[in-house]
């Protein structure tokens, strides 16, 4: 009689697989071979696995129950990594990681599954995502399962004609002339509201037909005199729809009439236009028609009623897919808009300044990386041409217009920021060497008139901070050690110990955004953004490029996760207060996106001891 080897479980071991990443991801039948070839084994606290330099069978091991670390030996000694309940490690060069090279010791009781090198390479051949998952599980693309719970089924959404309303998408407020005003006057009004079209109205304020500029232009060249009043020209009657008229129902209607502007109507009332153009950017380009309707605002109400859109869109853009990459991106591009109209409507209401001056964005809206709730930073220089006078007087005027559009800012849900200024331009270089790990270098130029925006940009790549400050900074942030990632519940630390909390802003993309800045800076590369500064780096052969693809990876990884949070609404979105609560395919991205940071953190320390040691 035959006893069945009680560490032959194929159930148990299916059923462990199907929660465990990445084989969850695998069709039933494929998850039931591998658990067919299979073994369950258990280590006691303390029992060593796998020794560093024995001749280990390949294999893959899955930790079902306890925790297993790996230690170093003779010239480096100390924890080197690891590993909870629900993650892997490879045996004989079965998968990449730290288990080369070390000693694997159980350090709590644990129980493992063993799958056989063989049975994982040929499952891992007929579905690279498992593969693609242990070699680098940030890369989202060559990680993606076709199972529909990716990002298939949110690139398929497609839904925004049927979901937006007709006021959701319409132009805030309405610009019109009166009957009787001539041509140049309505070009004029047109010009000065941004628009491309302008009612006509009666003394009594109805609404009796609208002009286009596409009117006007014919109008111009069928030689009609330029004193013939406005309803010769105007099309008459204004169709018109309600504002909670679905957006694909006003596009319909656009279509059967052969017409391409509505008036969007609330109450009876008139409450503003919408254009084919405006249905079709929102029609999955809603960001587009965002930064349109904040040109049109025609005050601060409106803009702060266009803000509120900003949070959802955001959300929206995730749900579909986008990184925060993305997200950050638009939300950096919708605050300059705000600022820039926050500023053109404080011009008419203070008077225009009395010099020249440009609003430039500092930190994350400069690097175009804002984040939901994050505040505006922003300052602004002034050219007054050695003026000492026009420089006193724009000195008054900004202190009168900054904190005005501080709380402006407040309302338009970008404030906390810092509001710098007035700078002049000569006081740019030592602006851009202030700031922690010297943010200041992150500095964009956005609104102002053009001759004064390229005289700020010519300062900017012209005047830089010292060298010799930029390589003082960088060591002091290469100098800060690397966590190795989550375990037990809490984050263990590269040079031992552990945290209970960990904050993904210092610990993670913060570290990756200061270490690329200012190796950035220190070789004059003027991109902005982190991954373009990366990119940069590598294709100047100031980095590897793995190194640099892998951080950029690794940075959009850690503000996906704080993006994540500010969209769940999290009270301190950048800090994982409960690391514990973590899934296992959550910390082993967070592994494989620290060891990136430290990879770039290693990278750099390289050049820097090298750059000691030639001098």
């Amino acid at each position: 009689m035959s006893l069945p080897d009680p560490s032959r479980q194929p159930d148990a071991v299916a059923a462990f697989l199907a929660v465990a990443p990445p084989f969850d991801r695998l069709p039933p039948d494929e998850r039931a071979i591998l658990a067919a070839a299979g073994r369950v084994e258990l280590f006691l606290e303390g029992e060593t696995i796998a020794e560093a330099d024995g001749q280990i069978e390949p294999a893959v091991c899955c930790i079902q129950r306890g925790a297993v670390v790996f230690v170093g030996q003779g010239d480096a000694p100390g924890l080197a990594d690891a590993r909870g309940e629900g993650e892997c490690f490879g045996l004989g060069g079965a998968l990449p990681g730290a288990s080369d090279g070390y000693r694997a010791v159980a350090a709590s009781d644990a129980f493992l599954v063993r799958l056989p090198g063989a049975a994982y390479a040929a499952m891992a051949r007929r579905h690279p995502f498992v593969a693609a998952y242990f070699a680098n599980c940030l890369d989202k693309q060559a990680c993606r399962t076709h199972d529909g719970l990716g990002l298939d089924a949110a690139e398929a959404d497609g839904d925004y004609l049927f979901t937006r309303l007709a006021g959701e998408v319409a132009s805030p407020g309405i610009v019109s002339v009166p009957r009787g005003t001539d041509l140049p006057t309505t070009a004029r009004v047109m010009e000065e509201a941004g628009v491309g079209s302008v009612l006509v109205r009666e003394a009594s304020g109805t609404v009796i037909g609208i002009v286009t500029d596409r009117d006007l232009r014919r109008a111009v060249a069928r030689g009609m005199g330029l004193a013939a009043p406005v309803e010769t020209l105007m099309s008459t009657p204004v169709a018109a729809i309600d504002a909670a008229t679905p957006c694909f129902e006003a596009l319909s209607r656009m279509t059967e009439a052969g017409i391409r502007h509505l008036l969007v109507t609330r109450d009876g009332e008139p409450a503003g236009l919408v254009t084919a153009n405006d249905l079709l950017l929102a029609h999955g380009r809603s960001p587009m028609a965002l930064l349109r309707a904040i040109r049109r605002a025609a005050c601060l109400d409106d803009l702060v009623a266009l803000s509120h859109r900003a949070g959802p869109l955001a959300a929206a853009l995730a749900a579909r897919g986008a990184g925060a990459a993305t997200v950050g991106g638009i939300l950096a591009m919708t605050a300059q808009g705000l600022l820039g109209r926050l500023v053109e409507l404080a011009e008419r209401r203070f008077g225009p300044p009395p010099g020249k001056w440009c609003w430039l964005l500092l930190g994350p809206a400069a690097r175009r990386e804002l984040l939901p709730g994050q505040g505006l930073d922003a300052v602004v220089a002034i050219d007054c041409g050695g003026d000492d006078i026009l420089e006193r007087a724009m000195d008054t005027y900004c202190r009168a217009v900054l904190p005005a559009l501080a709380e402006e800012l407040a309302a338009c849900r970008l404030g906390g920021g810092r509001l710098l200024g007035p700078v002049r331009l000569s006081g740019l270089v030592a602006l851009a060497a202030q700031g922690r790990d010297l943010d200041g270098l992150d500095l964009l130029p956005a609104v102002g008139g053009a001759g004064t925006m390229d005289a700020v940009r010519q300062r900017l790549a012209t005047d830089r901070p010292d060298p010799g400050l930029l390589l003082s900074a960088l060591s002091a942030v290469v100098a800060r050690p690397t966590p190795l990632g989550v375990h037990q519940g809490k984050l263990a630390e590269r040079a031992g110990g552990f945290a209970p909390a960990f904050d993904l802003d210092g610990r993670g993309s913060g570290a990756v955004v200061a270490m690329t800045r200012l190796a950035a800076a220190f070789h004059g590369l003027p991109q902005l953004g982190t991954v373009r500064r990366l990119a940069a780096l590598a294709t100047g052969g100031h980095l590897p490029e793995s190194v640099a693809q892998n951080a950029g990876q690794a940075w959009a990884f850690f503000e996906g996760e704080r993006l994540a949070a500010r969209l769940a609404g999290q009270a301190d979105p950048d800090v994982v207060a409960r690391p514990g609560t973590l899934s296992a395919r959550k910390r082993q991205e967070c592994r494989a996106a620290f060891a990136a940071v430290e990879a770039l953190r290693q990278a750099l320390a390289g050049m820097l001891a090298g750059m000691e040691a030639g001098q």
